[in-house]
């Protein structure tokens, strides 16, 4: 009797909303590393009222004044953006990366992202503030240093396509190991960005099972977790039934089409999932597949009209 080998590979439907960085309870030495480490790459080294002046003085120019607590809170309130705080540099970078590559680089250090948008610009990094250097360039693309910005409503079950940025292979996974992706195309309602070309998502694998002999398959559970929309703010995604059907036209691995997928339901208990049996499949690095907004999600969206 042949003995044959299978897997399968099931994404699973979870989400999670991952909290901004300053909704994080912690010491105002925690909060100074996360902006540190949000503009430079890295967390700086000496006192923290030191780390905190060069801080102030490279985002504004100069140093501020009044308790560490409010001053702390008025750096992460320009540095990150999030529905509703149109004027923030992450955003402002967006908005111009957006407008010069057609995609963005939202994981990159902020004085990365600035340095790299001007040496494109201009030739070389420019002097003076953070926030002198967005605002300059933001003028120079968009004729004004506001951006035109509405909040809008991404439907549930919109489609976004990714690609994946490392294999998934359930002979080779383990629990806990990340799963990377970039969105392929802009996701656009009503005629704004809302989810942007090159953004990046990191999912999470919750549940391994290798494949067996005597045709028991291997199992892979993903959680693809959330992206972050133009303006920061989480957007879940999942692959559901909608998603499913999109796929079902894509090639996943090596001589492995969609032609096998079946669509599970109820009795698996993960509706929307993937079924798919064949020797050896591994879902390769860089394959494009479609994944599908888990809930309404109210974000900013961006107008390629300037603001008036």
């Amino acid at each position: 009797m042949r003995r044959m080998v299978s897997i399968s590979l099931v994404f699973c439907l979870l989400a999670c909303m991952a909290p901004p960085v300053w909704a994080n309870p912690g010491t105002p030495l925690e909060s100074l590393k996360e902006i540190e480490i949000m503009l430079y790459g890295k967390a700086q080294v000496g006192a923290l009222i030191d780390r905190l002046d060069q801080l102030e003085y490279d985002v504004f120019g100069e140093t501020k004044t009044g308790p560490i607590l409010v001053r702390i809170e008025n750096l992460n309130s320009y540095l990150m953006s999030g529905m509703g705080t149109p004027n923030s540099l992450q955003l402002k970078l967006n908005a111009v990366e957006w407008m010069v590559y057609q995609e963005i680089s939202m994981g990159d250090p902020l004085y990365t992202r600035l340095d790299r948008l001007e040496n494109a610009m201009y030739g070389a990094a420019q002097e003076g503030s953070v926030i002198s250097r967005a605002d300059s360039l933001l003028r120079m693309v968009w004729a004004s240093d506001k951006l035109n910005i509405d909040i809008v409503t991404v439907p549930k079950e919109t489609l976004v396509k990714i690609k994946l940025l490392n294999d998934l292979d359930s002979g080779k996974n383990k629990v806990g190991d990340k799963v990377r992706y970039r969105v392929l195309d802009d996701v656009m309602i009503k005629d704004r960005l809302v989810i942007a070309t090159g953004t990046e998502g990191v999912g999470k694998v919750q549940e391994v099972n290798t494949a067996k002999r005597l045709g028991v398959d291997g199992r892979l559970v993903v959680d693809f977790g959330t992206l972050p929309a133009i303006d920061g703010s989480p957007v879940s995604v999942i692959m559901e039934e909608k998603a499913t059907e999109k796929n079902k036209s894509l090639e996943l691995a090596a001589g492995a089409g969609m032609a096998g997928v079946i669509l599970l339901g109820g009795p698996i208990g993960l509706a929307g999932a993937w079924f798919v049996k064949g020797k050896d499949v591994v879902i390769p690095m860089g394959t494009g597949l479609y994944v599908e907004v888990m809930r309404d999600a109210r974000v900013s969206g961006l107008s390629m009209t300037p603001a008036s």
